[in-house]
């Protein structure tokens, strides 16, 4: 029974109990780990004193159990220092390392981004040069259609001087027969003739260009005198149209103007026959009155009568003249009544 017993408390668990302040991982070797006290003795000895030893046993074996359990706890105290530091300098080495990532990823973000800048200026590049490239393949293709045409202008030029070497022939012949002191004494005689030609031909532009502004002047003053014309010529037109306009109401002014002269003759003559004709009544009226009226006197210093007064006289005069023939017609009458053939 005590070996029973003593196998049961051998059997018991020895599992560290351990009071965890922070959570850590635990190391694969120390989980789970049954400990057992160390036993010295034979196993014959224990069962032997095991009935009788076994309180003050259990005792020492509680007491050592708990030195060990302070040796160990203390142990894993110190573990857990340490392993605190490790994980505190793990912690410290982490942030580190964070700062290290964060660095490098600030680092790459920005070497993103400069890359990219250096992507578009590169891009920006490219497309300048490819416009460069495009501008120097068409000056490029410029330049070679220029080429060929000076290849064909000195081709021209060459074939010139192989034509125009007739004249340098003509032009040796004419300093040949040049007469001395003609030309300004040179070393190359023909320079000196074609420079002379170059001075004739200088003054002939010359001259030509003055004669061409000459007649561009007299072109300005002819078309100046050409407009001047036409202008007194519109005026002249103008002019005519009111003078014509003038004669016209001159002609039909002139036309009034004779037929009231002729009305105003018309009336003339008729007031001086009218005049005349009251002249000759007037004379006849007082020749009747001098010769008829004889009775009626004017006083010395009266005025003569007036034509009225003439004519009331005369009036009353062949009243009177005609009652009398009156008078005398009845008192030669019969008092019979007259025949038919009386009035």
């Amino acid at each position: 029974m005590s070996s029973s017993l003593h196998s049961s408390k051998l059997e018991f668990d020895q599992k560290k109990n351990v009071f965890v302040t922070q959570l850590g991982e635990p190391d694969e070797e120390e989980y789970n780990v049954r400990k057992f006290p160390i036993v010295e003795e034979s196993e014959w000895a224990l069962v032997k004193d095991g009935t009788r030893t076994l309180q003050s046993t259990l005792l020492l074996q509680k007491q050592q159990e708990m030195v060990v359990v302070d040796q160990e706890l203390e142990s894993k105290r110190r573990d857990f220092a340490v392993r605190m530091e490790r994980c505190m300098n793990k912690q410290n080495e982490l942030r580190v390392e964070q700062q290290k990532i964060k660095e490098r990823v600030e680092k790459f973000d920005r070497f993103v981004r400069e890359n990219e800048v250096k992507r578009q200026r590169a891009l920006v590049k490219f497309q300048n040069e490819r416009k460069q490239q495009e501008l120097r393949e068409e000056e490029l293709a410029v330049l070679k259609e220029k080429y060929r045409e000076l290849e064909k202008r000195q081709k021209k030029l060459v074939d010139k001087i192989e034509g125009n070497k007739k004249f340098e022939k003509y032009i040796q012949q004419v300093v040949d027969i040049l007469p001395e002191g003609y030309l300004e004494l040179s070393d190359n005689m023909m320079k000196g003739v074609i420079s002379r030609y170059n001075t004739l031909e200088q003054a002939n532009e010359a001259l030509l260009k003055e004669l061409m502004l000459k007649d561009d002047s007299i072109d300005k003053a002819q078309q100046s005198l050409a407009e001047l014309t036409k202008t007194k010529t519109d005026e002249v037109l103008s002019y005519n149209s009111t003078i014509a306009a003038l004669h016209s109401h001159l002609e039909k002014c002139f036309q009034s103007t004779v037929r009231k002269e002729e009305s105003t003759l018309r009336k003339k003559i008729h007031h001086r026959n009218q005049c005349q004709l009251y002249g000759q009544l007037e004379l006849a009226i007082k020749n009747l009155v001098d010769m008829k009226c004889r009775l009626v006197k004017l006083k010395p210093g009266q005025e003569p009568h007036s034509l009225v007064k003439q004519l009331s006289i005369i009036e009353s005069y062949l009243l009177e003249r005609e009652s009398i023939y009156k008078m005398s017609q009845e008192a030669t009458t019969p008092s019979s009544t007259p025949g038919p053939g009386h009035s």
